[in-house]
C-alpha cells in the first residue's frame, strides 16, 4: 500500500546516499545511524517543561513505574528480555551502566547525560519512549524522535517556539504530522470531578481548531498524567481504601476533601489510616481522589472497573487511541519523514558529485508522498478542523486508513473478501469520491479533502491492479 511504497523508496534513497558518502567524515556515520533507526521501532519523545508530568505519562503509557531514571537528562526506554541500561555519550561508543529498580522508578548508579534503558514490555516492542529533561532544548529532542508529545498546562509562546522548530521539510512533509500537544492539567478543572475533566477536553477541542495552533501540530488533547498513571497501576489495597471512604456518609467525608491538609490531618477519615491517605494523595492528587470516589459511588465496584473508568475520564484512553491511529499505525511514514529530514540536510550541506541528483530524487519523492497528506487530513477530520457530512466523513476516515491501513480495512471488507471484491469496491469508492471532489456546493476545504481521499482510492486501485489474482 501507500506507506510500503514510501518506505521502500526512502530506504532505497538512503542506501544510495550511504554509498555516495561512504568514508565521508561528516556524513558517513550519520547515514549509517539513520539507516539503523529506520529499521527499528517508532521513537516517541515525551517533551515539555519541568513538572508537566512527562515521567508520569511515560509510566502511564508503559503501565509500570519505570520513570524517572535518576541522574540522566534524556532517557530512551526500549523493549528487552531483562532490565539493563547503557550510557550513550554524544561522542564515543555506548557502555553499560548499573541500574536498579526502586519504588520510585529505575535508578542509575552513575550520572550520565543520556541513557538507554531496556525493559521487558509489550508496549515498547513497536514504540520506544523517550523521556526528556526539563531543560532539553528542541534541537536535541526533535532529532531523536519520529513523533513527539509536547506536554504543557496551557499553550504559551515557548510551546509555539518548540512546535515551529519541528518543521523540517518542504512540501507535504512540512505538515506537522508528528506532534501532539497534551494539556496536562485536566484534573485541575472543576476540582477533578467528571464535569471538570470534560471541560478540559472542550478547551483542547477549541485550541486545536485555532489556525495558529493547527498549523503547528497534529492534534491537541487534554489529560491528567497523574490520574492516568494511577489508573493503569491501581492496586487492590488502594481500591479498598477508596471504597471505604466512598461508603461513608457525604457529610462525614466531604469536609476532609476540601484541601490536602484536611485530607491528611490526624483523625480525618478514620476508616483509612494516615499513611494510606498520604499514599493516595501522592498517587492520585486530591482531584483524582474526588473523581475516584464519585466513580465508586456510581457503580465502579471492583479494582478493574474503577481502573477502566479512571483511564477513560483521565483522557489516557483518548491519547492512547490517538497515538495508535496517527503514530503507531503510520510508523512507516513517520520514520520515513525523520530519515528524509536527515538526508535533505546532508545533501544540502555536504555537497559531493552525486548529491544534486539525489536531492532531485528526494524532492520528487516528497512531492508524491501522499502519506503525509493522508495523516494531516485524518487529524483535521477527527478534530473538526475540516467538516464533512456525517456519513461522508465516516467513509473518508475509513478510506484514509483511520480504521486500519490494509486494503481490506480501508475498504471495509471482511478478511475473506476476494480480489475481485476489493477491485469492485475500490473502483466504486474512487468514482464516488471523484464526484464528491467536483460538487459545486462544497467549500474549498471540503473539495481539497475529497481530492486527498480520491488520491487514496486511486492508490488502492493501483495496488489491487498489480495483484495477479484479479480476474477479468
Amino acid at each position: 500500500m501507500i506507506s510500503e511504497e514510501l518506505e521502500r523508496r526512502t530506504h532505497d534513497l538512503l542506501m544510495r546516499a550511504a554509498q555516495v558518502y561512504h568514508g565521508h567524515p561528516n556524513a558517513d556515520g550519520r547515514l549509517r545511524h539513520t539507516l539503523d533507526r529506520f529499521a527499528g521501532p517508532l521513537r516517541l519523545a515525551v517533551a515539555g517543561a519541568g513538572r508537566t508530568g512527562k515521567s508520569t505519562l511515560v509510566n502511564a503509557l508503559v503501565g509500570e513505574d519505570v520513570a524517572p531514571v535518576g541522574q540522566a537528562d534524556l532517557v530512551t526506554y526500549r523493549d528487552g528480555t531483562e532490565l539493563r541500561a547503557w550510557s550513550r555519550p554524544e561522542h564515543g561508543r555506548p557502555y553499560e551502566v548499573p541500574v536498579a529498580r526502586t519504588s520510585g522508578g529505575l535508578r542509575l548508579d552513575t550520572p550520565v547525560p543520556r541513557a538507554v534503558v531496556q525493559w521487558p514490555s509489550r508496549v515498547l516492542r513497536r514504540t520506544e519512549l523517550i523521556d526528556t529533561g526539563p531543560s532539553t532544548p528542541p534541537g536535541q529532542v526533535l532529532p531523536e524522535a519520529d513523533a513527539v508529545l509536547l506536554l504543557t498546562p496551557r499553550i504559551g509562546e515557548p510551546d509555539l517556539d518548540f512546535l515551529r522548530a519541528g518543521r523540517g521539510l518542504r512540501g507535504p512533509a512540512a505538515f506537522p504530522i508528528h506532534v501532539f500537544v497534551v494539556l496536562t492539567k485536566a484534573d485541575m478543572h472543576g476540582d477533578g470531578l467528571p464535569d471538570g475533566l470534560l471541560e478540559a477536553r472542550r478547551i483542547a477541542r477549541r485550541r486545536r481548531r485555532e489556525p495558529a495552533i493547527a498549523a503547528l501540530c497534529q492534534d491537541v488533547v487534554a489529560m491528567s498524567p497523574l490520574i492516568g498513571h494511577a489508573a493503569r497501576t491501581l492496586r487492590d489495597d488502594e481500591f479498598r481504601a477508596l471504597a471505604a471512604i466512598a461508603a461513608l456518609p457525604r457529610t462525614a467525608s466531604d469536609p476532609s476533601l476540601l484541601s490536602t491538609d484536611r485530607f491528611t490531618a490526624a483523625g480525618a477519615l478514620p476508616v483509612v489510616g494516615a499513611r494510606a491517605r498520604l499514599d493516595l494523595l501522592q498517587r492520585f492528587g486530591l482531584g483524582g481522589i474526588r473523581l475516584a470516589l464519585a466513580l465508586v459511588r456510581t457503580g465502579a465496584a471492583t479494582t478493574s472497573a474503577l481502573a477502566e473508568r479512571l483511564q477513560e475520564y483521565s483522557g489516557l484512553k483518548d491519547l492512547q487511541a490517538s497515538i495508535a491511529e496517527l503514530f503507531v499505525a503510520r510508523r512507516a511514514a513517520l520514520k520515513a519523514r525523520s530519515a528524509l529530514i536527515v538526508l535533505d540536510h546532508l545533501l544540502r550541506t555536504e555537497r559531493v558529485a552525486a548529491s544534486g541528483h539525489l536531492l532531485a530524487e528526494l524532492e520528487l519523492l516528497l512531492a508524491g508522498a501522499h502519506d503525509f497528506a493522508e495523516l494531516r487530513l485524518l487529524s483535521a477530520l477527527r478534530s473538526g478542523r475540516v467538516a464533512l457530512p456525517a456519513e461522508t466523513a465516516r467513509e473518508a476516515l475509513r478510506l484514509l486508513g483511520g480504521a486500519g491501513t490494509s486494503l481490506g480495512e480501508r475498504l471495509g471488507l471482511p478478511t475473506e473478501a476476494t480480489m475481485d471484491d476489493i477491485w469492485a469496491v475500490a473502483e466504486d469508492s474512487a468514482e464516488r469520491w471523484r464526484r464528491e471532489a467536483g460538487l459545486g456546493d462544497r467549500t474549498p476545504a471540503q473539495r481539497r479533502a475529497a481530492a486527498v481521499v480520491l488520491r487514496s482510492c486511486e492508490a488502492m486501485l493501483a495496488g489491487a491492479e498489480s495483484m495477479p489474482s484479479v480476474t477479468g
